[in-house]
């Protein structure tokens, strides 16, 4: 062996694969060891050896305390090296054959130092391609490093199959070996199978042969042995399976999210314990709910959206991008915002996500999100029936809430009002969830002994509703006036709030002291009753008893509306027939007229008879508006051009009506967005435009899964070039790249879209201002020949792209 290599003094040999060779080495300029990666081709090709020289130094330019650095890339004798610092210690292979499987905690603790080193490289632009046990070194310190961001393994690839494979075949992600295309969430399924082997000890893919491995990563799901997932958290497992979905799109969008989730998770493991609630019950309770999936996805859902909602910079884009991964999501709160209640805010029919948050409020949206993902998660279950009647239960208190607290709150505040007074019984409603049976008993022993739920609760679980409630509440992020409405009041008379998180927690009590009302529609007295609430609350709020049965029957209305947005039938639940019962007997005492008061102006309801209030067909079964009807179609066949077009026809629509108000120019261009990436079923829509300082082309926002990415790598230069992007903004014209593979079109593809992202197809908009380009639209497609335009779309998306320089000229 020669003793040098360039002006580095080798030293000795550390490890040796196919095609590479690792040496100790000593650099006698900076006096340091050095560790070297040398790098040897069977076939040598010049250009490849200069783009993988070009790599190095990107890599190079990392600095991350969980990433090893490169120093230096340079060739010797027409072989490459690679100059790395020296990190003494085992790689996590070594470790790993060495000391088998790791407890969870400490796999999470490498996993969390791995996601944090792939979140700042692929912030910068860079995979790794190749990230397995054997590139994750643990130095002297314990501390996870990550080694050879893309470059050996690509050097490796071009050595064994003339560039066509890079990477390791057992850390390979299933579109990688189907269609040859990598990016951040390849990177991701390969931290899942690390994170697979650390918690197993074993490769998560065995086989006898490269082809072997590789056909069973694309034909079947990844899965631990039984006896290890039963001895695992549940919770945790379901996050492992996450990030290991074959499925790019349902795997973790980013290393960040990843990282995000296992923290969560950590969090989750020790909670903080209510109030007055024993430690060890309230632990073993969340560890038993954990063992269930169902809740978890949807805190992980509840919890983005809680997140962006209190952000100080209200991300209107993020939360729409939330709610738009979900179609089924999507379909129903469109349905929603355009039932009678919302129709008069929203001037006529909405058809986006971004014009629902525009014109209803962060708020207002984020509650219907909520609202419309828990009842979701609480159908086809075993105990489903009461299920429904618990959260129906829990929804009417929320619309108590809101009719009673709009007489005198802010419009943010009834919105609150509503979310808060519907969580207020959260505890009751987990319980039914997780613990059936229990809950079947502390109903019967209420009963039996003639005492309240929270009483039998204490006695059935050794804890509260309450603090059930409460607990899992601070764990999903809700804010703190939101859990502290959760707390019940004290007993007698209440005493004017004198703010406003304690005016929201007298709603909430308020509201679900009424519901109790109702609920127990059979018993005597019900007119007494009312006094008593009345009596309880008369400081607080401007009701009389004949104030208080309208808001009773107005909310009743609006319940019946929701069951049939959500496709329930009411009269066949409890709840409904306690209502009837109710009514009858409220009337009976003579507090109640058959025939409801005719609606105020701004009531938006119609005045309705309460039993044929509960008779109503379902809202599914009355004409639904074009963009509604597009959407349910949608979801049942995507892509399918009538659907599409009405989708465009109803959000162009959307803006003029956004136009003739006063606008702000980010919402017209979200709903614009967002109605294009609805409508062609496009990856991703991003929105660039030009900054006159730099004269370049900047990503800004737009929708997709990658979109944020996307949009940050989005910067190019307007000094003219012979590129696709170049040839639109400079003609003003937009142009449709069906394959960017393509002998005759790759040429005109610039290279800082290659590194930006991975799409085969995309289309162009440029919005020109006299001649002058400021922005454009992108939309793209992950395969080749995905993206098919006829020509009444073209016309409609031309028709958005007009309003969208029409916008921009009436906000310069």
């Amino acid at each position: 062996m020669s003793r040098q290599l360039g002006r580095f003094e080798l030293i000795r040999e550390l490890g040796r694969g196919a095609q590479s060779v690792v040496y100790l080495a000593r650099d006698p300029h900076l006096q340091r060891q050095v560790a070297i990666k040398k790098l040897h081709f069977a076939c040598s090709d010049p250009q490849q050896k200069q783009q993988l020289l070009e790599e190095a130094r990107t890599v190079s330019q990392l600095r991350h305390p969980s990433i090893v650095p490169i120093f230096e890339a340079a060739e010797d004798e027409g072989d490459l090296y690679l100059v790395f610092q020296h990190v003494p210690g085992r790689n996590l292979a070594e470790h790993l054959r060495l000391g088998g499987g790791l407890p969870a905690d400490k796999a999470i603790a490498i996993m969390q130092a791995v996601l944090d080193a792939l979140a700042h490289a692929h912030a910068a632009g860079i995979i790794h391609r190749d990230l397995k046990p054997s590139n994750i070194l643990i130095d002297d310190d314990g501390l996870p490093r990550v080694m050879d961001f893309g470059i050996a393994s690509r050097a490796e690839g071009m050595a064994r199959d003339g560039g066509q494979l890079s990477g390791t075949p057992a850390y390979m992600a299933p579109e990688y070996i189907a269609h040859r295309t990598s990016n951040e969430r390849s990177d991701l399924f390969a931290a899942g199978l690390v994170f697979y082997e650390l918690l197993s000890g074993q490769r998560a893919v065995p086989g006898s042969n490269i082809d072997e491995v590789m056909q069973r990563i694309v034909s079947s799901d990844v899965s631990l042995p039984t006896e290890l997932s039963g001895a695992l958290d549940e919770r945790l497992v379901a996050l492992l399976y996450r990030a290991l979905a074959r499925d790019p799109e349902s795997r973790y969008a980013t290393a960040v999210q990843m990282r995000a989730a296992l923290d969560d998770y950590l969090a989750a493991e020790n909670p903080a314990p209510a109030a007055d609630a024993r430690p060890s019950t309230i632990e073993f309770l969340l560890r038993r709910m954990r063992h269930k999936s169902d809740f978890p996805a949807l805190s992980e859902s509840v919890g983005a959206i809680n997140r962006i909602t209190a952000s100080e910079n209200q991300n209107l884009s993020e939360l729409s991008n939330t709610i738009l991964k979900d179609f089924s999501l999507t379909n129903k709160i469109l349905r929603m915002v355009n039932s009678v209640h919302y129709r008069q805010a929203g001037g006529g029919s909405i058809s986006t996500v971004s014009r629902a948050v525009v014109v209803l409020g962060l708020d207002a949206v984020r509650s219907i999100a909520i609202t419309v993902m828990l009842f979701e998660h609480l159908q086809n279950k075993d105990n489903a029936d009461q299920l429904k009647e618990e959260f129906l239960r829990a929804n009417l208190a929320g619309v108590l809430a809101k009719d009673i607290g709009g007489k005198s709150t802010a419009r943010g505040d009834v919105e609150q009002a509503f979310i808060c007074s519907m969580f207020h019984n959260l505890g009751r409603l987990l319980s039914q969830y997780y613990f059936p049976e229990e809950s079947a008993e502390i109903r019967r022993l209420a009963q039996q002994k003639n005492c309240a739920d929270d009483v039998a609760a204490l006695q059935v679980l050794g804890l509260s509703f309450e603090d059930l409630g409460v607990g899992i509440a601070q764990s999903w992020g809700f804010p703190r006036l939101i859990v502290n409405s959760m707390r019940k009041l004290p007993v007698g008379s209440i005493r004017r709030p004198t703010n406003a998180e304690d005016r929201l927690r007298v709603l909430a009590a308020l509201s679900n002291e009424l519901c109790s009302l109702v609920a127990a529609a059979g018993g005597e007295q019900p007119q007494k009753e009312l006094r008593r609430i009345v009596a309880r609350f008369g400081e607080v709020i401007e009701l009389d008893e004949q104030g208080l049965q309208r808001t009773l029957v107005k909310s009743f209305e609006q319940m019946s509306r929701f069951a049939g947005i959500m496709h329930l039938d009411l009269q066949k639940t409890v709840l409904g027939k306690q209502l009837r019962a109710w009514g009858g007997a409220a009337s009976a005492a003579g507090g109640l007229a058959v025939a409801a008061a005719p609606p105020s102006p701004d009531d938006g309801l119609v005045g309705t008879v309460l039993s044929e209030v509960s008779a109503q067909a379902p809202l599914g079964n009355e004409p639904a508006s074009d963009a509604l009807a597009v959407d349910e179609a949608r979801c049942a066949s995507a892509g399918a051009s009538a659907n599409s077009e009405a989708i465009l026809m109803a959000g162009i629509q959307d803006v003029s009506n956004a136009l003739i108000s006063d606008f702000k120019l980010n919402d017209v261009l979200r709903i614009i967005l967002e109605t294009i990436y609805r409508a062609k079923g496009f990856k991703n829509v991003i929105l660039c435009v030009r900054d006159g300082r730099s004269n370049a082309m900047l990503g800004r926002f737009g929708f997709g899964p990658d979109a944020p990415e996307i949009a940050r790598r989005f910067r190019f230069s307007l000094v003219f070039s012979a590129d696709i992007f170049h040839a639109a903004l400079a003609n003003g014209v937009d142009i449709l790249i069906s394959d960017t593979r393509d002998a005759k079109i790759a040429p005109r593809i610039p290279a800082w879209f290659r590194r930006a992202v991975t799409a085969e197809t995309f289309v162009v908009f440029p919005l020109c201002v006299r001649g002058n380009p400021l922005a454009m639209i992108y939309a793209d497609r992950q395969r080749a020949g995905e993206i098919v335009i006829a020509e009444q779309e073209l016309s409609l998306l031309r028709t958005l792209r007009n309003q969208a320089v029409l916008a921009i000229k009436q906000s310069i």
